[in-house]
């Protein structure tokens, strides 16, 4: 497995790891997302908001990424970005309110993120060989 599929398999396991925190409900991203693919049928409309469709896209084109056999570059930059304004949101609401376990939770993806740029220029080189 490449460098390249790694950091695609990591920035999709990382963005189901999100924690959020409000008031006396806490819930991790995946049990939110797992809660609103079972309410689909029900309220359909919950999935225009921009905070639940960008991030959901971005993994749905990550996952799609995963299985092909050259994944363009600029579809895996852009749907992770989609979801790493998401992840930098919780990272400063938990800074903001000073919530460890949210703002923890955050700098995987964030990491795998920041990766993903740093090593773009040999992810593009690659993909032309």
């Amino acid at each position: 497995m490449s460098l390249f599929k790694k950091i695609i398999l990591g920035l999709l396991l990382c963005s189901f790891l999100g924690y959020l925190e409000w008031g006396k409900e806490s819930e991790y991203i995946l049990n939110i997302e797992y809660g609103l693919l079972l309410s689909i049928n029900e309220s359909p409309e919950v999935f225009l908001q921009p905070f639940i469709l960008v991030p959901l896209s971005g993994q749905i084109l990550l996952l799609v990424s995963l299985f092909l056999t050259k994944p363009k570059f600029s579809i895996v930059l852009l749907a992770s970005t989609g979801i790493a304004l998401l992840y930098i949101l919780l990272l400063y609401i938990g800074l903001l309110v000073w919530n460890p376990k949210m703002s923890l939770l955050a700098l995987p993806f964030l990491a795998f993120y920041i990766s993903l740029i740093v090593n773009r220029k040999r992810f593009i080189f690659e993909k032309e060989k």
